[in-house]
């Protein structure tokens, strides 16, 4: 049973008690109704005795009921308080590993992207030296399945004819 079901199964009982006190007085005061004076008298005196003592302990069963709910509430205060704290903490050290996590992605990330320039740039190299040694000629597929050699913008074709060995060449005037 928890704290909190105490302190209301207390509440509840010292009304109960405070409830029956009611009806006993009530009660009373009807049979007093009916007596001759001395024994209205004596039975007055006792029914007073009788509520006022129901009564005390009644009072004092709220008073300690009253008494642990306020202990209760504190001790719900702090629990609720620590575990507000460890709530923190477990926050805190999520933040931290997500934050380093992070850092250490990013770091990875900016380390491949210049390695990735860098090989961007040798190959820019290496596309202008290819360019310089072929004067910009580019090698052609046409669709039906024959090939050509295009010239740059500019070039003119000098003539054409053959070389020693045989093959066919053209010379150009830039």
């Amino acid at each position: 049973m928890q704290d909190e079901d105490k302190i209301f199964g207390l509440i509840a009982q010292a009304e109960d008690i405070q409830k029956h006190a009611v009806a006993l007085q009530r009660a009373a005061q009807e049979a007093i109704k009916t007596l001759p004076d001395a024994s209205r008298t004596a039975i007055r005196d006792a029914a007073k005795e009788f509520i006022t003592e129901g009564a005390e302990k009644a009072s004092r069963g709220l008073l300690d009921a009253s008494n642990e709910a306020r202990d209760t509430s504190a001790a719900l205060r702090r629990t609720g308080l620590m575990q507000g704290v460890f709530l923190l903490a477990v926050a805190l050290v999520a933040i931290g590993a997500a934050y380093v996590a992070g850092g250490f992605l990013a770091k990875s990330r900016l380390n491949e992207l210049a390695e990735l320039k860098a090989q961007i740039t040798q190959e820019q190299a290496t596309l202008a030296e290819l360019r310089s040694k072929t004067w910009g000629l580019e090698l052609v597929n046409y669709g039906d399945g024959t090939r050509g050699v295009l010239l740059p913008k500019g070039v003119k074709v000098d003539r054409t004819g053959n070389v020693s060995d045989g093959r066919a060449a053209v010379v150009i005037k830039p």
